[in-house]
């Protein structure tokens, strides 16, 4: 049975990906998808059921606009590209300074103290190739952060 609020948890976060990937340039339905199964490593990947009505959505509400419809050569009779608005590029800057916000807190609570906890348990070697997985990661992700935030620059 699904939690209340579990459906809009999801909304949100595909919203936010639609949002995050149409940032690369326009895109069509099944692209998106794509991208996001790609992005998850392959953890998750919408359906269309769920996708559509949100570019749809989006659309109305002027966050997206299409900026074609193609026909040619298409099992599915068209395909439409998308890209962001002001609107959207509005949205999507206040979603990255939200988890901006959140994502040392909640990797802290998701990551750092359960790395913790297995050690207390005695599971030592899982908390060390956690922690290795982190370190990497968190090194990567500075190195990208220098390259992005140069002093001076933002």
């Amino acid at each position: 049975m699904e939690k209340p609020g579990g459906g809009r948890l999801i909304r949100e976060t595909l919203r936010a990906a639609v949002l995050r990937i149409l940032a690369e340039g326009p895109a069509h339905g099944y692209s998106i998808i794509k991208r996001v199964e790609e992005a998850t490593l392959g953890c998750w990947r919408p359906t269309p059921g769920t996708l559509y009505p949100l570019l749809d959505q989006l659309e109305r509400e002027g966050v997206v606009e299409r900026v074609s419809v193609e026909t040619a050569g298409v099992k599915s009779g068209r395909r439409v590209k998308y890209r962001l608005t002001e609107k959207g590029w509005r949205e999507l800057a206040s979603i990255v300074i939200f988890k901006a916000r959140l994502r040392p807190r909640y990797t802290t609570f998701q990551v750092v103290e359960p790395i913790a906890l297995l050690k207390k348990q005695g599971y030592r070697e899982e908390a060390a190739e956690a922690c290795k997985l982190l370190r990497q990661g968190l090194e990567e992700m500075l190195r990208l952060l220098d390259e992005v935030c140069r002093e001076g620059e933002t």
